[in-house]
């Protein structure tokens, strides 16, 4: 394999999620297509892990080949909790980038000597341009602690939005599997009043749990999505599912807050 080759798929192996600060205030949406690729280091890692990373690679290069603005944030996307993380500053940013649609043209394994790596080469469809967002829509959640929880530990907070809205609690352990917290069964939707602190839980109690029996802690996220109007979640409770089920709701109608907590036996 040819060393500049090599230098042009390394470049990519770091990033994970391009978050872009912002177009000029004149930007019009336009839509391209553009080809791109991503790579990914595959040593301590399962294949369908690389080739997920390599992918999100390969679309945060297809944002850059789209003219975005090079004033960008990295995300290193290896773990569930930084997934999460670049994912809830991604959507309140002023998007000046989506891919709509992308499909992929290759994806395989290359080594270069003993290293192996997932490549991807998409062809991708990018909208860009200049998001509306409500800055005035906020909400601001206290009462979880940055330290760590033991498992089993109960789990209270209070939410106080700036906006009448509702809020989706989501829950995910460091596998990324998922759990709706709120609203459950014993806890209907209910709105958030605009300037009223409401305390969580409403009426059962929440409680942290380390699902992985075998590590001494885990980092585990809770994702708030707050809408102004009322949007149910309905599908299974993936990360992926809920970051569509987000990004379907229009921006300044929307916004998103992560908390990591640390849970240890």
């Amino acid at each position: 394999m040819q060393t500049n080759c090599k230098r042009g798929r390394l470049r990519y192996m770091l990033a994970g999620v391009i978050l872009c600060a912002s177009l000029t205030s004149g930007s019009m949406a336009q839509t391209v297509r553009v080809a791109a690729s991503g790579t990914w280091d595959m040593a301590n890692i399962k294949l369908e892990e690389a080739r997920r990373l390599a992918l999100d690679n390969a679309k945060a290069d297809a944002l850059r080949r789209a003219g975005i603005p090079e004033e960008f944030i990295v995300v290193n996307a290896a773990t569930v909790s930084d997934r999460i993380n670049g994912f809830a500053s991604y959507s309140n940013s002023e998007l000046s980038g989506e891919i709509v649609n992308y499909r992929i043209i290759s994806d395989r394994v290359e080594n270069e000597g003993s290293r192996y790596f997932y490549l991807v080469s998409i062809e991708a469809t990018v909208k860009t341009g200049r998001m509306r967002r409500d800055l005035e829509f906020d909400a601001f959640i206290n009462g979880i602690r940055q330290g760590v929880y033991r498992d089993g530990e109960a789990l209270e907070f209070d939410i106080r939005p700036t906006k009448d809205c509702y809020v989706h609690i989501f829950w995910f352990d460091a596998s990324g599997r998922g759990n709706l917290v709120y609203p459950n069964q014993a806890e209907p939707t209910e709105r958030l009043d605009s300037d009223a602190v409401t305390s969580f839980p409403r009426t059962q109690r929440y409680r942290v749990r380390k699902e992985d029996a075998q590590a001494a802690s885990e980092s585990v996220s809770l994702l708030f999505a707050f809408t102004k109007k009322k949007v149910p979640f309905t599908n299974e409770c993936t990360f992926e599912n809920v970051q569509r089920w987000i990004q379907s709701i229009p921006a300044h109608e929307r916004k998103v807050k992560y908390n990591a907590l640390l849970v240890t036996d």
